[in-house]
């Protein structure tokens, strides 16, 4: 699960990121939240004390997405961090210089062809 259409981290999605995370019965790790949150710009430290916090809130396998949220939203210092972490603004940007004929194609290219 990767949602990246939100402007800001939310309680929401994080719930939703962990749910994800730990349904299979898996603990809570740092490289499993960092690949989840890679959409949006956090440092190291600040997803160590993610991690950290959530692993405080004993959330299990048998708790809902909607419990989960609830001990999110009740947690300051998840909130706290949760508040400064904001979308990734990377974007592919791709530069070409075209001579002569034919197609100057930077992505993927459709071609229709009629009946």
């Amino acid at each position: 699960m990767e949602i990246l259409n939100a402007e800001f981290l939310t309680s929401t999605v994080l719930s939703g990121i962990t749910y994800d995370i730990i349904k299979c019965g898996a603990m809570l790790g740092v490289d499993d939240l960092k690949q989840r949150l890679r959409g949006w710009v956090i440092s190291d430290i600040e997803l160590a004390a993610m991690t950290y916090e959530l692993n405080k809130l004993e959330l299990t396998d048998e708790m809902s997405e909607t419990a989960i949220e609830r001990k999110i939203t009740a947690s300051a210092e998840l909130n706290q961090l949760i508040e400064n972490i904001k979308p990734s603004s990377e974007s592919n940007t791709i530069i070409q210089h075209h001579s002569g004929s034919g197609d100057n194609v930077g992505r993927d290219k459709i071609i229709h062809r009629g009946k």
